[in-house]
């Protein structure tokens, strides 16, 4: 007779047959092991680039933009604007300079362009805030209106902040203010780069 090569095959026995199963999972643990390891980090290492990309492409582009025609404005008034996604508010004081801050008081978030104007200061329609025209700084109490709830309740709701300014200047019959075109980009790219990181926190993908 012919001799042959005994063949490797499984053991029909129930109990080797268990044997046999439990040694080819086992054999297998590491190489899954390491696709589970290697996934996390694949997916951490795009996730990571692509944030970067994101913030790369949103790098400050500050440019002079004409927003408001001289004519359109007189003494003592406020005239809102907009321009590339931002709200913003021109303000002619009671000696006509022009001055050009956020349209938005930091309190509560609501608009100026109903307040007042006078001495180089603009005050909040809602809760009788001032700021500076100048620097956008509270001056005076936060928040004295009204009497009582305001400093004692609706002031402590957000401490004290300064509104956002914006260089302004005349231009020929225009008033233009000089803004960051990649404002919102930047504001985006933020806001998706915190998301990340969240998750990464989460998750443990990045940590």
């Amino acid at each position: 007779r012919t001799c042959h090569e005994p063949k490797h095959t499984p053991p029909q026995n129930p109990t080797m047959m268990m044997k046999f199963v439990l040694a080819a999972l086992l054999a297998a643990v590491p190489s899954m092991a390491f696709v589970a390891k290697a996934g996390p980090s694949a997916a951490r290492a795009t996730r990571a680039s692509s944030a970067l990309n994101m913030m790369a492409g949103a790098r400050a582009k500050m440019e002079w933009v004409t927003v408001l025609k001289t004519s359109n404005i007189g003494k003592g008034e406020l005239v809102p604007v907009e321009t590339d996604g931002m709200n913003l508010l021109i303000a002619a004081d009671t000696n006509g300079a022009i001055y050009c801050l956020a349209n938005v008081c930091p309190h509560l978030g609501t608009p100026l362009d109903q307040g007042t104007v006078a001495n180089g200061v603009i005050v909040c329609p809602l809760h009788k805030t001032a700021f500076s025209l100048k620097s956008g700084e509270v001056v005076g109490d936060w928040c004295p209106f009204p009497p009582i709830l305001g400093p004692m309740v609706l002031g402590k709701l957000e401490p004290a902040k300064n509104v956002a300014t914006f260089p302004v200047r005349s231009s020929g019959s225009n008033i233009q203010v000089q803004v960051n075109k990649n404002a919102r980009a930047e504001f985006e790219s933020g806001y998706w780069a915190g998301i990340l990181d969240a998750q990464g926190k989460a998750t443990g993908d990045y940590y």
